[in-house]
């Protein structure tokens, strides 16, 4: 399942000139705009899907923030790490960045960074399935957000989430479809994230052409944003709903597609878990695989001429 708040980087602040009569402006200097630089570049590497770089440019960020002693700066390179720790599975060491980026934002007095951050540590709380843990620091969110009036979306889907996992889909499609009517196209990792959850909850409830209306629109969104394992998620989840629509051959056509993403990023385990599906389906029609073969395995050998972490 694709996470739900993966792409919940706070959008790094970049440093604007200031006017200063026409066409001259002030010029920062280097060692205020440099963290952000690297803030930058390891987003656009967490995009690409390669979190092993991403986490050493938010390390370098870190380090440029907390040198000329930019909070703000140093909160969100801590919280941009628990993200990369969180959707490679260490959630441990995610939940210790999520905190300490918390501890930073509330002794600034910084409740929206202190919700991003809540609400990224409930997503990792989700994949880790402590779902009695999630909703205890969800509310905790909530209540910031109610007390200083701050609207943020991905609360409302993370905790139709939690009762997808709890499998009570009537409360969470209206929480769902709710997080969908407050949420703006123009943010595609956000727009992105509603639609894959209520595609999942779709699939869960076996409505299999309501799913993959929700999976393509999320599909669209994340190839406007460029991240890449989400890309190969809406491709798995579509191909999953073709699956059970029985339409075999739809089904490889996504499934192939998702495959390879996931092999030029480097995922084993989705790349097992996508060819045994297409195995499967192979020997129930007879399609070829041998070309799809060919390249997986030349790019989980890193043998990309083009990989996207290069």
């Amino acid at each position: 399942m694709k996470p739900c708040n993966a792409f919940f980087i706070p959008l790094f602040a970049l440093f604007c000139f200031s006017c200063a009569g026409g066409n001259s402006g002030k010029i920062m200097p280097e060692h205020i705009t440099a963290g952000t630089k690297e803030m930058a570049r390891g987003i656009a590497r967490y995009n690409k899907g390669c979190y092993k770089d991403s986490l050493e440019y938010f390390f370098k960020a870190h380090e440029l923030f907390v040198a000329s002693d930019q909070l703000s700066g140093v909160a969100m390179s801590l919280n941009n790490i628990g993200n990369v720790y969180r959707i490679t599975g260490d959630f441990e060491s995610a939940f210790l960045f999520f905190d300490e980026a918390f501890a930073i934002y509330s002794d600034m007095d910084d409740p929206l960074g202190g919700v991003q951050v809540l609400s990224n540590k409930v997503a990792a709380l989700i994949d880790g399935d402590r779902l009695e843990q999630a909703e205890k620091v969800l509310n905790i969110a909530e209540e910031m957000a109610k007390k200083n009036r701050i609207l943020f979306g991905p609360l409302l889907t993370n905790k139709g989430i939690i009762l997808i996992k709890k499998t009570e889909y009537s409360r969470a499609e209206e929480l769902m479809q709710t997080a969908l009517s407050n949420t703006n196209p123009e943010n595609p990792l956000e727009f992105a994230t509603v639609n894959f959850a209520l595609g999942k909850l779709m699939f869960e409830t076996q409505r299999y052409e309501k799913a993959m209306d929700f999976f393509k629109t999320a599909l669209k969104a994340d190839r406007l944003s460029g991240y890449n394992k989400s890309i190969a998620d809406d491709l798995a989840a579509i191909g999953s709903a073709y699956l059970k629509l029985e339409k075999d051959e739809l089904a490889v056509n996504f499934l192939k597609r998702s495959v390879e993403i996931y092999a030029l990023i480097g995922n084993h385990k989705k790349v097992q878990n996508i060819m045994e599906k297409l195995e499967k389906v192979s020997e129930k029609t007879g399609i070829d695989l041998s070309i799809t073969k060919h390249f997986v395995n030349r790019w989980l050998e890193g043998k990309a001429l083009e990989s996207p972490c290069e």
